[in-house]
């Protein structure tokens, strides 16, 4: 199990704070194995944490989305499993924010096999909030 998973519940405190600051970051960090990789267990709950919270520091993204980037684009395209979590995290928290729609955009330029069903994926999620 994810060392995060243990985590989660002093980074999103349910009516006290649900925004991820740059403390909530360093500890994210200290819990992460030391080589900067993250497995997909961790992204997984990253997923879960930045879809609960209302809000997120810069610091945050720029651990996440990266990462986030990197398991989905692994194998060149994106799959029916992977659609469903970025779904998830795209729609979790209510609508899709402008940090997110530049995370589509790069990823849709970034990804080498575009199928019909990611090409559709964003453009519903690139025309709505």
């Amino acid at each position: 199990m994810s060392a995060l998973r243990e985590l989660k519940p002093q980074i999103l405190s349910e009516g006290h704070d649900l925004h991820i600051c740059d403390a909530d970051v360093a500890l994210i960090r200290e819990h992460l194995p030391a080589n900067g990789t993250i497995d997909q267990d961790d992204l997984m709950v990253l997923t879960e944490i930045r879809s609960e919270a209302y809000s997120s520091c810069a610091a945050f993204d720029e651990l996440f989305f990266p990462a986030f980037k990197a398991y989905l684009l692994a194998d060149g395209t994106i799959s029916h499993h992977e659609q469903f979590l970025l779904l998830r995290m795209l729609y979790g928290g209510g609508g899709v924010d402008d940090t997110e729609r530049r995370f589509l955009v790069e990823l849709r330029n970034e990804v080498t096999v575009l199928t019909p069903e990611f090409e559709d994926l964003c453009r519903l999620a690139l025309t709505t909030s």
